[in-house]
């Protein structure tokens, strides 16, 4: 993984558009006739900016908000695209596919898509921050696929910063990630934590926010796994398949308790496939 040290200001500017709206809580719902709102803090938290910062030979700018107030430090951001972007993306289309991917391996700043996550450096987490990029090093093969891709690191605001796909889908403590069945879950769990391991990690924060359902082109269900600041390396195969076990059984365990908290809530939503029954 390239690291890049240059830093184009750490510019924050705030953009007039309403804060997004509330989302009620899967965990507890509104007393009748109760609106939610978000402290004045929160919502200012979330507002959405507009950052300029340098990646290799190109200065992105891109605007967006934090993933959530839990996480300030995520940012979900979309490109705003310069002149030199629209002529550097109208020759590598023109050019031959063989030639502008060798351009592109070389140069992962021009990959970067609209829209990605900005995961700054939390303070004091130096040692997370390292183990994260050792993990998607080690992890390459499964980017794209079971993990988000890093294209890279970045100097942002004398912080560190990873630049991630935004893998989309919902992460499973929402009730719109809550949509499977356990016999249709466990299955996709096992497999992706299996091939985790199988590359040398097991992942080590296991909430369900870290786990997202996500649809393929084809349709088809799979789990993505994000925040690899946690994990643990160097397991043998015995201990990989028993850490692959522990990990399934817990996380059916904090799903099943989700989906009541969701029923108790009348947060539920319609299961995605009819039942076999």
């Amino acid at each position: 993984m390239n690291s890049f040290s240059a830093n184009y200001g750490g510019l924050d500017e705030p953009i007039p558009t309403p804060s997004p709206s509330p989302s009620a809580s899967p965990l507890s719902s509104p007393a009748p006739g109760f609106s939610p709102r978000r402290p004045p803090s929160a919502q200012k938290a979330l507002c959405p900016r507009t950052i300029y910062f340098r990646f290799g030979s190109r200065i992105v700018g891109a605007t967006g908000s934090p993933a959530d107030t839990a996480h300030p430090n995520v940012l979900r951001l979309s490109t705003i695209p310069s002149i030199v972007d629209n002529i550097v993306q109208f020759l590598l289309w023109i050019l031959p596919s063989a030639l502008s991917s060798r351009i592109l391996s070389s140069y992962p700043e021009w990959a970067l898509p609209r829209r990605f996550v900005f995961k700054k450096e939390k303070e004091y987490w130096e040692s997370e921050f390292e183990m994260e990029k050792a993990a998607y090093e080690m992890l390459k093969p499964l980017q794209g696929y079971f993990i988000p891709t890093c294209f890279g690191q970045i100097d942002y605001d004398d912080t560190r910063a990873l630049l991630l796909s935004d893998i989309g889908g919902a992460c499973l403590a929402t009730s719109e990630g809550a949509v499977l069945r356990h016999d249709e879950l466990q299955p996709l769990l096992e497999e992706t934590l299996t091939a985790l391991v199988t590359a040398g990690v097991s992942h080590d924060d296991l909430k369900l926010d870290n786990f997202h359902l996500v649809e393929d082109d084809h349709g088809s269900d799979r789990i993505m796994v994000v925040d690899l600041e946690r994990v643990d390396i160097g397991l043998s195969e015995k201990q990989g398949a028993f850490a692959v076990k522990c990990a399934v059984d817990f996380l059916m365990q904090a799903y099943k308790a989700h989906l009541a908290c969701l029923e108790n809530d009348g947060l539920l939503q319609p299961k995605k496939y009819p039942s076999k029954n």
